[in-house]
């Protein structure tokens, strides 16, 4: 869990695959926004839709999130956080499963609400 502040992920915030396959965010839930979007939370289902792989390997398929807010919840469960302001892309705070670059990017995110 992050004690350093960080921007909080949405639905609307701009991740892809290493491999510049976009990522799609199904939220658990939908009820606490920010900018109008759903904040992103442990509990979201994030899936890499199209990722082009490399030769000879299966294309990444899903994104585990591990930049985890210490103590803003939504729905009981902690929202996802990212350590570099979107500022894209840069480093997302995850994993993706498939090959290599396993790193997901920010491409865009908002900016103003902040979680520690």
């Amino acid at each position: 869990m992050s004690a350093v502040p960080s921007t909080v992920v949405t639905t609307a915030t701009a991740v892809t695959c290493g491999h510049l396959a976009p990522v799609r965010n199904t939220p658990a839930q939908t009820r606490v926004l920010a900018g109008g979007a759903p904040l992103a939370t442990a509990a979201d289902q994030l899936v890499v839709t199209g990722c082009p792989g490399v030769s000879g390997s299966p294309p990444c398929t899903t994104v585990r999130w591990t930049g985890l807010a210490s103590r803003l919840l939504a729905g009981g469960v902690p929202v996802l956080v990212q350590a570099v302001p979107p500022a894209g892309p840069v480093p997302g705070s995850g994993v993706c499963a498939g090959p290599p670059p396993t790193t997901p990017l920010v491409v865009a995110g908002q900016l103003r609400v902040t979680a520690g």
